[in-house]
């Protein structure tokens, strides 16, 4: 006989979920809780971590208008460091916390400075550090710069090692490297769009250009005038005959001039560079208020071995395979991109020039800047007021990291190139 159980009651059922329920809520509250005190102590952490990378900014900022406050500052973070700025001193926050910061030169590039920053909250609890690299805009790190138009399309004229600048427009006709920056046109590459646009490998059109470098023209004429005090003028044809001088009024001859002083030469009208005599071959500066006019050869006659700028390779990314057959055979890098994510640096690499004209800095003020020219060579750095003209024979220019650091200018231009947190270390002995 099958017995009959009744059926539970409804609340028979309510009170077993009720119990369920109260049972886990029991189970879970300190489950709860705890979750509660540690989102406190994770949210006070992560406010104290915040803060600390705040302050490491904080630093970097500070040393950035360090170097803004002189260009005395930028130049002796070039070779040294300097008081406060070297993990030296404290420095406390109007919020609380304190940081410390450190400047330093860049190991390959003179126009960096390396600043290291570290903050710490109010506690000391908590630490960030950051690595940063500011880069000086107003460096002449060019091998030809004109305010107005470059043209580089002589069938045997080129510019090596140094990328080239234009506050105009460049003509780049059948050309395949440096690297070339205009603010206006790159013609024919950019297909005459009027837009910003780039292949982003060796030519960039309507591109924001640094400001054009201000010379410290006073302190190269200075320098020409103390040269003729001390040594009676320059060589014989280095001007004007055999009663060339340093500083020289009017236009100037350069015929068989000699002189690997390192002096500067600094002439208030046109400069003509003719073959005769012994030929020329200068090694210094020569700031020319006018026109550059070279005639034939220009008399060339320098010959010597150069070094291959560390970072000669970056004009050479349209034509990898010549960089290296011609300057680099060494080089592991298969690729150009192979050598832009190793960050590639030349060293040691000897490259021979021969009919050297001038190996220094070249400055040309004239309505025409660079003429003529042709079997030549500059070796340095040609910053031009007007333009720069190269469409003869045969020459060439080969940008010298070197000179180009060496080159006065007044102001710096200090910008952020890239940041980077590291380990998170406050500086021993602070």
């Amino acid at each position: 006989m099958k017995k009959h159980f009744p059926p539970r009651r409804s609340g028979q059922m309510a009170i077993s979920m009720v119990i369920s329920i109260l049972l886990f809520l029991l189970l879970m509250f300190p489950v709860m809780d705890l979750f509660v005190q540690n989102e406190g102590k994770w949210s006070v952490k992560e406010k104290k971590s915040t803060t600390a990378f705040h302050l490491a900014e904080a630093g970097v900022d500070r040393a950035r208008w360090k170097l803004l406050e002189s260009d005395d500052m930028w130049i002796m973070t070039g070779t040294g460091t300097i008081a406060g700025y070297n993990f030296d001193q404290v420095y406390t926050a109007e919020s609380g916390g304190t940081y410390a910061i450190q400047i330093t030169s860049h190991p390959t590039d003179a126009d960096m400075r390396v600043v290291e920053s570290v903050g710490k909250d109010r506690t000391g609890g908590q630490l960030r550090r950051i690595k940063a690299i500011l880069r000086n805009d107003n460096a002449a790190d060019f091998a030809t710069r004109a305010a107005n138009m470059v043209s580089n399309t002589g069938g045997n004229d080129h510019i090596h090692w140094g990328p080239v600048i234009s506050g105009n427009s460049i003509d780049a006709t059948g050309r395949t490297y440096p690297r070339y920056y205009s603010a206006g046109h790159v013609t024919p590459q950019d297909g005459g769009s009027t837009s910003a646009s780039t292949d982003n490998v060796y030519w960039w059109s309507y591109y924001d250009i640094p400001a054009f470098p201000k010379i410290k023209f006073s302190t190269y004429l200075s320098s020409a005038q103390a040269s003729d005090l001390a040594f009676g003028g320059a060589p014989n044809g280095c001007g004007n005959g055999n009663s060339s001088t340093y500083y020289h009024i009017g236009n100037a001859e350069f015929k068989g001039c000699h002189d690997t002083s390192n002096r500067t030469y600094y002439i208030t009208g046109d400069a003509t560079f003719k073959s005769g005599g012994t030929g020329n071959f200068i090694r210094g500066t020569v700031i020319i208020l006018g026109n550059v006019i070279i005639s034939g050869s220009g008399g060339a006659d320098g010959n010597y071995d150069a070094d291959l700028p560390p970072e000669a390779w970056k004009e050479y990314g349209a034509e990898w395979s010549y960089y290296k057959s011609e300057y680099d055979p060494g080089c592991t890098h298969a690729t150009y991109n192979d050598a832009v994510s190793a960050n590639y640096q030349a060293t040691g690499i000897t490259y021979e020039l021969d009919t050297v004209m001038l190996h220094g800095f070249m400055y040309t003020g004239g309505s025409q800047g660079l003429q003529g020219g042709g079997n030549c060579t500059l070796h340095g750095v040609l910053l031009s007021n007007q333009d720069a003209t190269m469409g003869t024979s045969t020459m060439d220019i080969y940008y010298d990291n070197n000179v180009a650091k060496d080159i006065l200018i007044q102001g710096v231009n200090i910008k952020l190139h890239s940041w980077y947190e590291v380990k998170a270390e406050w500086p021993s002995g602070l």
